[in-house]
């Protein structure tokens, strides 16, 4: 049978004719039939899980890649590379390490963390995977000109060959091969030379150096200022209509529980810039203010209203202390009107946080602009109740109004700045809506109000219009029952009309923006610089794996110099490749994507991703958005592997319980045949 990895088995279905053979046969191979199916089938799940685990580890090399160029620095401050007497030890797991080769030169081997090998000897770099022995003949690279190998993080690694000992003879694929003589380390702006590897009593291990970036990424103009913002003395509200509630608890536990969770999220969203300011204006001023209102219902109609102050503590936030404030004024207000009245019926309830005037500092583009207008716009409405004796009609007036105004709002379709030149409209001069009621109850009244509301900083424009259609709603009810002393009502119609004002906005000149997916600033170091590269050599998943010309290097062929027609692949394909000196040149400074990995992407995985360069040599915001798609599939590929898994466990499960079955039925036909023979006998 095939190995187990390899999926494929020799199995064959064949139709079973029970008149051809024996029952005991028969049954027997009925279980073997079964047991070959069921063997296909575990074979297949095998390979399926095991294809994904070969994707999950070529994501997590790719999530590697991504968190080097997410958050490597752009240049070395100090070394990081360390020499100890003949090993040299690198970034991100990587090293080198040199031993004599018995034949005046050195021999050296380049690791990963993996334990992956490059081997380097008789003039061949041999990939070598971690536990295993290869044929050098079948995977070495020959050494014959300058090679640069770009390991994942970046790192060059350039070996300068010297002469070769015999000239390449394309005739028969002889000769060609070099020594490497000294080995150049580059990562950025670091970097280390190793010389004289071919003379095993004059190589020279190099300290590595940091030098200076060459050129270092300055923005030549200013992105953002600052700018003062004034801000209005304002009210932070809230009234509610409570239908001659005759629970105490109504005033702390529903209305000023309300207030705070109401006021919290504005007050948090406010910047710390922002938020410090008023903090620092209520100390100056000595403390602030709160108003609390009650109307009462009981027997006569009578208000109950006061106001306390209260005064930051030292090291209290913003939000801390507001939270105190309304927390202390509730418990009060609730024990000063329980001592005045006694029974209660409450009709309403108005809170009024006062917030002084204060200024702070935004921060906005530095760049041009210019002030624009956007006209005014009124909305009317009018709806008939028919005499409904409902005060919820009310509110549900409102509610149809305040959809007519966000349709309305929706439409002018309000850029970012535009919004936050109405939002500034609405803190400065505020809005006013005017409601009319028709009443029918007894004798025609007519009920008209004009209620106006001032936007909130740090509240969305959406919010204030919610708040100013439940408030206006729930003080024209109480205005008509309890101010008016109504009591019951018919209502005929109602209307509302308003206009959302005309405002001023700031427009800016788009801030310049820095050249897509630029590169990092060239911080190569001049060991680099100076020396070119050769044939660029890519890691394709270890030290054990390289990518040459978008190929693995294994399956490197060239045309045959002696007969066009035909192929050269294996090791004399890789000496016909690297035979002629070139003088490529890399200049990365972020780890890349090797072919292999962007066919994965595109073709397997289906991701796509930001490649500015065309060549997977990605920028680090461009590897950081990609990141987020290979957590992603690296997720579903472990979930899917853990079904698979299930799905192993129960095809194994039915494969052993068949041959138990087997067993069992031969066992029983065998043990009926030795019954017959011994009463035969």
């Amino acid at each position: 049978m095939n190995n187990v990895n390899g999926v494929s088995t020799t199995n064959d279905i064949k139709t079973l004719n029970p008149a051809d053979m024996s029952q005991q046969d028969f049954i027997a191979a009925v279980y073997l039939e079964r047991g070959e199916m069921l063997d296909s089938e575990v074979r297949r799940i095998i390979g399926e899980i095991d294809k994904s685990n070969q994707y999950i580890d070529t994501i997590n090399k790719l999530i590697g890649k991504a968190n080097v160029a997410e958050y490597g620095s752009t240049h070395y401050s100090s070394t990081t590379w360390q020499v100890k007497g003949k090993n040299v030890v690198l970034d991100n797991g990587y090293g080198l390490n040199f031993q004599p080769d018995g034949k005046g030169g050195n021999t050296f081997t380049l690791l990963d963390g993996d334990g992956n090998q490059l081997i380097y000897q008789n003039q061949t770099l041999i990939p070598v995977p971690a536990g295993a022995t290869v044929d050098a003949l079948e995977v070495g690279i020959p050494v014959m000109n300058d090679m640069t190998y770009i390991l994942n993080d970046g790192t060059e690694i350039t070996f300068k060959a010297g002469a070769p000992d015999k000239a390449f003879n394309s005739s028969d694929f002889s000769g060609g091969m070099a020594d490497i003589t000294s080995i150049i380390i580059t990562r950025d702006n670091q970097g280390m030379k190793i010389s004289d590897v071919n003379v095993a009593g004059s190589m020279s291990i190099g300290a590595p150096t940091i030098e200076t970036p060459t050129d270092p990424a300055v923005s030549s103009q200013p992105t953002t200022t600052t700018q003062t913002v004034n801000v209005p003395a304002n009210t932070l509200p809230m009234y509610e209509h409570y239908d001659e509630n005759e629970n105490y608890d109504t005033i702390d536990v529903v209305h000023g529980e309300r207030v705070f969770s109401k006021w919290e999220g504005v007050i948090q969203s406010k910047s710390p810039a922002e938020q410090a300011a008023i903090l620092g204006k209520i100390k100056s001023d000595g403390g602030l203010s709160i108003y609390w209102e009650l109307g009462d219902a009981d027997n006569t109609n009578e208000r109950y209203y006061k106001t306390f102050d209260y005064e930051p503590y030292a090291n209290e936030t913003l939000s801390q202390f507001m939270g105190r404030v309304v927390n202390s004024s509730k418990t009060d207000f609730r024990n000063y009107v329980h001592a005045e009245e006694g029974d209660i019926e409450i009709e309403y309830i108005q809170t009024d946080i006062n917030f002084p005037a204060y200024s702070y500092q935004e921060v906005i583009p530095g760049t041009s602009k210019t002030t624009k207008q956007v006209s005014s716009s009124s909305i009317n409405e009018s709806r008939n109740f028919y005499e409904s004796e409902n005060y919820g009609s009310i509110k549900a007036f409102t509610d149809d109004y305040l959809l007519k105004l966000k349709s309305d709002l929706t439409n002018k379709d309000l850029s970012d700045e535009q919004m936050k030149g109405l939002e500034k409209e609405l803190q400065t001069n505020g809005y006013t809506i005017n409601l009319n009621l028709e009443d029918t109850d007894g004798e025609d009244n007519s009920y008209g109000r004009n209620y106006s509301y001032k936007l909130v900083p740090g509240e969305s424009v959406d919010e204030f219009f919610e708040r100013v259609m439940d408030q206006s709603a729930a003080k024209l009810r109480s205005w008509i029952n309890y101010h008016m002393d109504e009591g019951e009502i018919n209502i005929e119609s109602m209307s509302a009309s308003s206009t959302i004002p005309g405002f001023s906005y700031d427009q800016y000149a788009p801030v310049p923006q820095a050249a897509p997916n630029a590169a990092r600033p060239n911080n190569r170091h001049s060991l680099d610089v100076n020396n070119h590269d050769g044939h660029i050599l890519y890691e394709a998943g270890g030290m054990h794996q390289w990518e040459y010309d978008g190929r693995g290097t294994q399956a490197i062929s060239k045309a045959n110099p002696n007969d066009s027609s035909n192929q050269v692949s294996g090791f004399f394909g890789r000496k016909l490749a690297f035979s002629q000196a070139i003088n490529d040149e890399f200049s990365g400074t972020t780890p890349f994507m090797t072919q292999k990995e962007k066919e994965l992407l595109s073709n397997i995985l289906r991701i796509t991703y930001p490649d500015a360069s065309g060549s997977g040599r990605l920028t680090p915001e461009e590897w950081v958005t990609l990141k987020k798609s290979l957590i992603n599939a690296r997720d579903n590929l472990n979930g899917n592997s853990q079904i698979q898994t299930v799905q192993l466990q129960r095809a194994m499960q039915t494969y052993n319980q068949n041959f138990e079955a087997m067993s069992n039925a031969q066992q029983k036909i065998y043990s009926l045949l030795r019954d017959i023979i011994s009463n035969v006998k």
